[in-house]
């Protein structure tokens, strides 16, 4: 039998001779009555608090992450320079970089950073398409880096399944420590969130910095690399200065935008990857329906969706690619969109044209910014959300509907 993530093992334990749940049926009588006494995500989470009003717990993730980018320069740099030792020694040439919904967004970005700083081919690929789709690849030179908060996902393990069986070097990136895809992976880097809510929080931005160190450890030019750690090293400051400049300023800004009933959010480069984690950080928290965009995508694709109640977000790009950002909120204006921009470092120019702009403080290249600006797309889930009545932590599981979908998409321990 395959490993059960610990909160599933926990609840079947507490139901011995219980009919266990299957694919075909995957929500057993008892099963209902535990998510109906406690929503599911709690449950997955292993949290010993159900909250019903702000703060809600992933209120209090979203605090601790600067604290906790600390911790990981502090701490993880042997381990992730002994794994790119060991990629160098290998002879890697290709990364395969996947994971499944927030985890895919955090291989999007690993695709490009290694892209811009290593020497090394990279793709990111979804779980699902990895395992049904596996390129041709030299397996001997080639590595999968797998992302996985909980390291239960049923996707990810199986992609980790048809990679091995390639013989192809699996890299387990988590933030779990007993978890399916540590068993699976060959090798694996674990940075210990304790989690304690349903939409994925610091283990996004946890693993964007361990992904990002090992980038710079990796790294073909010595400049390249003490930018990256210079950049690096101001993070956990800037992230302190921004909770506290900008908390009471994103929820004033939930409850003026409360009649806004979705969420267009544009980047480009590695900041795709911010629109995609920041549309999705916004869905699961207010439950309103968002859409990421690339820049270029914006403009074939949304123009006809514009409307006072649709607001438009566009992410500062560095150099000529912002030229068609700001087109984006001159169209989104013209539209009767409301608008507001994200700027950070010294890479702005949207301000003149968005209703709002939220500048982040920090010395940060388009490369490294993307940790930090999980911050502002959290907070400003979490306050939508707050303001709509809704409970931030659950993803929705508080209706015994939604997480009977839940059960359904991923029976017990498959995620």
């Amino acid at each position: 039998m395959n490993m059960l993530p610990r909160w599933a093992q926990n609840l079947l334990e507490q139901h011995p001779g219980a009919e266990e749940p299957t694919p075909e049926v995957p929500i057993p009588s008892w099963l209902e009555d535990e998510v109906k006494k406690k929503p599911l995500w709690y449950i997955i989470r292993e949290s010993d608090v159900v909250r019903e009003v702000h703060p809600f717990v992933v209120y209090d993730e979203i605090l601790k992450e600067p604290a906790q980018w600390a911790d990981i320069l502090a701490t993880k740099r042997l381990e992730v320079d002994a794994l790119a030792k060991e990629f160098t020694e290998r002879g890697i040439q290709r990364v395969i970089f996947t994971g499944c919904g927030s985890a895919f967004f955090t291989a999007i970005h690993g695709n490009l950073l290694f892209r811009r700083f290593t020497d090394l081919s990279t793709d990111a690929i979804e779980s699902y398409e990895l395992a049904h789709y596996f390129p041709h690849v030299d397996a001997a030179r080639t590595a999968v880096i797998a992302h996985s908060g909980t390291g239960g996902s049923i996707e990810t393990l199986e992609a980790i399944r048809v990679a091995k069986a390639r013989n192809v070097l699996t890299v387990a990136l988590s933030n779990t420590d007993v978890s399916p895809i540590l068993n699976e992976s060959d090798r694996s880097v674990v940075y210990l969130t304790r989690q304690h809510c349903g939409p994925c929080i610091s283990v996004i931005s946890t693993r964007l910095l361990l992904q990002t160190l090992l980038a710079a450890s990796l790294a073909t030019s010595a400049a390249d690399r003490r930018q990256l750690e210079r950049e690096l090293a101001v993070l956990p400051e800037a992230g302190n200065v921004f909770l506290g400049e900008f908390t009471p300023r994103i929820e004033d800004f939930a409850n003026r935008t409360v009649d806004v009933d979705s969420v267009f959010v544009i980047g480009s480069g590695l900041n795709y990857f911010s629109a995609r984690e920041g549309t999705l950080k916004i869905e699961e928290q207010s439950l309103m329906v968002g859409k990421a965009y690339r820049t270029g995508d914006f403009h074939h694709d949304a123009l006809s969706l514009l409307s006072p109640t649709r607001l438009v977000v566009a992410i500062a790009a560095d150099g000529v690619a912002n030229k068609r950002v700001v087109d984006v909120l001159r169209a989104a204006k013209e539209g009767l969109s409301p608008t507001l921009a994200v700027e950070y470092g010294a890479v702005g120019g949207l301000a003149p044209h968005a209703d709002e702009t939220w500048r982040l403080r920090a010395e940060l290249g388009e490369y490294v910014a993307p940790v930090l600006v999980t911050l502002p797309f959290q907070l400003l889930g979490y306050f939508m959300g707050v303001v709509r009545g809704r409970n931030p932590d659950t993803l929705a599981t508080d209706h015994i509907s939604n997480a009977r979908a839940w059960l359904t998409a991923f029976p017990l321990g498959t995620h």
